[in-house]
């Protein structure tokens, strides 16, 4: 965990080859002005599960940033429990394609789908 994630209150469920699971429990820190949880926040959770699902499938000398993401925004959010799972779908030679969606009572928030650099 970086200290950004620590500091959002990022959570770590479970991860595996190819598949990153973390959850976050919503607080006041995480809204916005309309009261509603920040698409910083939402993207920042998909960005982390992301990462190390992509992180999982490289070499151990290999590290990975986020080349590009493009995120939906399905479901505004005003507290609870989140669920967000970020898959491979494609682990080529310089870059890895990684879906990502957050769940949160059997609702979709948002779904991503981004590309992230074999360094």
């Amino acid at each position: 965990m970086s200290p950004f994630t620590r500091l959002l209150g990022l959570e770590f469920e479970s991860i595996e080859r190819g598949l990153c699971v973390l959850r976050l429990k919503v607080t006041e820190e995480h809204f916005n002005s309309g009261q509603r949880v920040h698409g910083g926040v939402i993207f920042s959770l998909l960005d982390s599960a992301m990462g190390a699902a992509a992180f999982s499938v490289l070499e151990p000398h290999e590290t990975t940033a986020t080349v590009e993401a493009k995120i939906n925004y399905t479901r505004a959010v005003t507290g609870g429990d989140l669920e967000c799972t970020g898959k491979v779908v494609h682990a080529g030679t310089r870059t890895v394609v990684v879906d990502g969606e957050i769940w949160q009572d059997g609702a979709l928030v948002a779904k991503c789908l981004g590309t992230f650099a074999r360094i």
